[in-house]
């Protein structure tokens, strides 16, 4: 049986906190957003690497949810926007 699944994920961060000075809940959820880009890059990281025999899905509750679509038999897109700007480019 063929069946479609479309899971759709927006995060909006990983943004250096340094530069944008915020506290509070702010930070707590941009701390939480960064971890969990770390922990897909994490996963695609061994994704690539041919050899491997484990995949850390586990690491966070988004890549657990994305299991299928990452490492599954399935068509990803993924799409990143990212800012030109002169105060955002690190050297």
């Amino acid at each position: 049986m063929l069946s479609k699944l479309k899971k759709f994920l927006f995060l909006f961060s990983s943004e250096r906190v340094s530069k944008t000075n915020v506290n509070g809940l702010l930070l707590t959820e941009a701390k939480y957003i960064n971890l969990s880009l770390h922990y897909l890059e994490q996963v695609i990281v061994a994704l690539s690497e041919k050899n491997r025999s484990h995949i850390p899905y586990r690491n966070s509750m988004m890549t657990s949810v994305l299991r299928d679509s990452l490492g599954g038999n399935c068509m990803t897109t993924m799409i990143a926007t990212c800012s030109i700007d002169k105060r955002n480019i690190e050297v």
